[in-house]
């Protein structure tokens, strides 16, 4: 936990437990530091991950690396540290190992609201960024651009993939339409945000697509995960590096400071008027902008983390999810394939597993009764294969539309939808 420090009398005598020259002007984690050692702080923090991006002397071409922004404070924060670290190289070695894109993914047109003035505050926004960081590149792409990507143009087995020659936005708008609740609509969204910038980074041969994630987001995350059906996905939504999506690699920097820490730096290095969030909105307790029914549980995860602002608790929770990889995992992709709505591995059913390692134990009746269990449900090779089915009617036990978990619940009563991307 992050605060800036009110020390006024005696206390300010104090000295920073670090360098012992300075007064504390913030106390992290229960550690009173001054500003220049709680910089080095999160800058150490953030070096860790960008291992890979070192300057190498046997390195032709710089790398290029995509960062994903929603222009609040936390991407205004990794884009600054990202510009100091680029920096450091050039001075150090007289160039950098990567280049930079930034690109924003504008959802005003599905995700509600005053459309025109969010869309002239992020305007505004990218505008102060490409003047203070002239040396990336920033864009800005719609979320209905996800239904242009040429690769996409096909149809695969349990889900339609829009072909249609309807306008994009129209296309997605209906989607959304289909779905019964707020909450499945926020998860697609996520869900294509996501698709659309790591097929961003293949088409313009990114390395690699950098999020902004703090630690308190990623634990959010987690909970919410595990409470919509995937938590049998929990690593590879939230560790770094490969993904089932292509080449591109995921990476968050910020992955082990939590959102106030992110929010102290933002306001020593000034880069509040780079965010479309305001210091005060993002560092005073506001009221749910969404009707308690209507909000997700993914904003009631955040608003959870917020309130309890405890840096050990969202490590915790972040460490233990990341260790939770099964020992088939990859197996598992190999047999199973990938859900045709998020592209994660599909799950298993439970009960199927079961049946598969029971032990025959010499009495004929026993044996029997498992054999007519294995026939409803096909052989034990065609149980192995079987994914688990939200309700699935009489006669269709087995394999049904290719949706995990997760997103059968999330596309619950839409019935066959038009989707804009091809997982196979």
């Amino acid at each position: 936990m992050a605060d800036i420090a009110n020390l006024p009398g005696p206390a300010a005598r104090n000295l920073c437990k670090r360098c012992k020259l300075n007064p504390p002007e913030i106390t992290m984690r229960h550690e009173a530091l001054c500003r220049d050692c709680f910089q080095i702080y999160t800058r150490t923090k953030f070096t860790r991950h960008m291992e890979p991006y070192r300057v190498k002397k046997n390195s032709q071409t710089a790398k290029k690396l995509l960062l994903a922004t929603s222009l609040g404070v936390s991407s205004a924060a990794l884009l600054d540290t990202l510009h100091w670290h680029r920096a450091l190289q050039v001075e150090r070695a007289r160039r950098s190992e990567y280049d930079v894109c930034v690109v924003h993914i504008d959802e005003t047109a599905v995700t509600g609201g005053d459309t025109a003035a969010a869309t002239t505050a992020a305007d505004r926004c990218l505008e102060k960024l490409k003047e203070k960081y002239t040396q990336f590149e920033f864009i800005k792409v719609p979320l209905e651009e996800i239904y242009t990507i040429p690769s996409n143009a096909t149809t695969v087995e349990g889900i339609t993939l829009d072909a249609s020659t309807s306008p994009p936005l129209t296309k997605l708008r209906t989607l959304l339409s289909s779905l019964n609740s707020r909450a499945s609509q926020m998860d697609l969204i996520t869900i294509l945000r996501t698709r659309l910038l790591l097929e961003l980074a293949k088409q313009r041969g990114c390395e690699a697509v950098f999020f902004a994630d703090s630690m308190t987001k990623m634990a959010a995350t987690v909970l919410a995960e595990v409470t919509k059906g995937r938590g049998h996905v929990l690593p590879w939504l939230i560790s770094d590096g490969p993904t089932p999506y292509g080449p591109a690699k995921i990476v968050r920097p910020f992955r082990d400071l939590s959102k106030s820490e992110i929010i102290s730096h933002a306001t020593f290095n000034s880069l509040w008027p780079f965010s479309v969030i305001s210091q005060s909105t993002a560092t005073s307790p506001q009221k749910p902008p969404i009707k308690a029914k209507n909000q997700t549980i993914d904003e009631i995860m955040e608003k959870f983390f917020d309130d309890v602002s405890n840096a050990h608790l969202s490590t915790n929770v972040v460490k233990t999810a990341a260790k939770l990889e099964f020992a088939d995992d990859r197996d598992r992709v190999e047999r199973l394939g990938l859900c045709e709505v998020c592209g994660l591995p599909m799950d298993e059913d439970p009960r199927v597993r079961k049946l598969k390692n029971v032990v025959k134990v010499g009495d004929g009746e026993e044996g029997s009764s498992r054999s007519s269990s294995s026939s409803n449900g096909g052989s034990a090779g065609d149980a192995d294969a079987r994914i688990y089915c939200l309700e699935p009617p009489k006669g269709e036990e087995g394999l049904k539309e290719r949706r995990c978990y997760g997103c059968r619940r999330s596309t619950l009563g839409a019935g066959k939808i038009d989707w804009p991307v091809n997982n196979r």
